[in-house]
């Protein structure tokens, strides 16, 4: 299977009586088991938010823009990197060349130019625009959330929040974070305990923007030693306007904060940033925060994906490997190809 402008090819056509198959979530990894699997197979993709793309996400505002999720992404595996060949040739995916810093705290400790070992990618002219790409020929119903799902006469039947029957289908593929996939799972279904043991863990993000440039010695910087983790120039990115910053805090206080009224955690957001930045960042002419209750997820070590033929059911994204884009590209993938056997 490979990815071309127009489709993914198969040698397999189509014919009358194919697997019907509900994917739930149009992230990376929801979008690519939908493409590989789509030539062999009746598919339906349900999507909560009104765009494809997950936390591989972006948000607007009237001048500015925000990657408020997933920042950058870099390929390792020739899979990945053999899919990222078409859409960087597309102007769906493009190298982002920033000047990297370092913090301890307040302190700047390391600075450095990004280059190409490796190179660190990003969605053009927004984050999710590759993942929109993916989704365009692709069955997808936006703005619904799947509340249940329910195994009837061998076949899964799914209900909206409202109790609305969306459909049933012979095959359900759950891509949403561990916490969501675990909690749509019926009882009896085996996978369910193994995908409730997987932690994900949450964020904020802070968003700035600003009517004039901010001088500032970095494009990109990782922070160590505070309650921020992550602290970039947004409009640094290809095909960006007008200049924007992006401030991500650490997994663990948000953890520690998570049901914390969202305008104090603002607040907080403003403290931290403006100390190791060194200027009050308040002075932004756009702010907005963004709660991530499932943002990240420790390495895995024992399968890439989780299939029950029995029920006809599987799970596959990043969290099952790492929380990183790259993982949720093979996760989805590695799943299609063995689900490839049965469909």
């Amino acid at each position: 299977l490979t990815f071309t402008p127009r489709r993914w090819s198969t040698s397999i056509r189509r014919n009358q009586s194919m697997t019907d198959v509900a994917v739930i979530g149009a992230g990376l990894a929801g979008c690519t088991a939908a493409r590989h699997l789509s030539e062999i197979a009746e598919i339906k993709v349900y999507e909560k938010s009104k765009r494809s793309g997950g936390r591989i996400a972006t948000r607007f505002s009237c001048k500015h823009q925000f990657d408020h999720g997933a920042q950058f992404f870099t390929a390792r595996s020739s899979e990945f990197k053999d899919f990222l060949t078409p859409l960087a040739e597309l102007g769906c995916v493009a190298r982002w060349d920033g000047r990297f810093a370092e913090y301890d705290g307040a302190q700047l400790i390391r600075q450095t130019e990004w280059g190409s070992s490796p190179p660190h990618w990003v969605g053009t002219p927004t984050m999710s625009g590759f993942v929109e790409r993916l989704s365009d020929d692709l069955d997808c119903v936006f703005n619904v959330e799947v509340a249940r799902a329910e195994k009837e006469k061998d076949r899964w039947v799914l209900f909206d929040t409202q109790g609305n029957l969306l459909g049933d289908y012979d095959w359900i593929i759950l891509t949403a974070p561990a916490p969501q996939t675990h909690n749509l799972l019926p009882n009896e279904i085996s996978l369910k305990a193994q995908v409730g043991l997987i932690k994900m863990l949450g964020c904020y993000s802070l968003m700035l923007g600003y009517q004039r440039a901010v001088n500032l010695p970095f494009d990109a910087a990782l922070v160590k030693n505070a309650n921020v983790s992550w602290i970039s120039v947004n409009s640094s990115k290809p095909n960006r306007k007008n200049f924007s910053m992006l401030v991500h805090s650490t997994n663990r206080w948000a953890e520690q904060n998570m049901n914390t009224d969202l305008a104090e955690v603002q607040e907080k957001l403003f403290e931290f940033t403006s100390e190791i930045l060194g200027f009050n960042v308040t002075s932004a002419d756009y702010v907005e925060t963004k709660r991530w209750r499932f943002a990240n997820s420790v390495r895995q070590t024992d399968q890439p994906f989780f299939l029950d033929r029995g029920n006809k059911v599987a799970s596959c994204g990043d969290w099952c490997i790492r929380g990183r884009i790259e993982a949720a590209f093979l996760s989805a993938k590695k799943l299609a190809v063995e689900l490839l056997k049965d469909l």
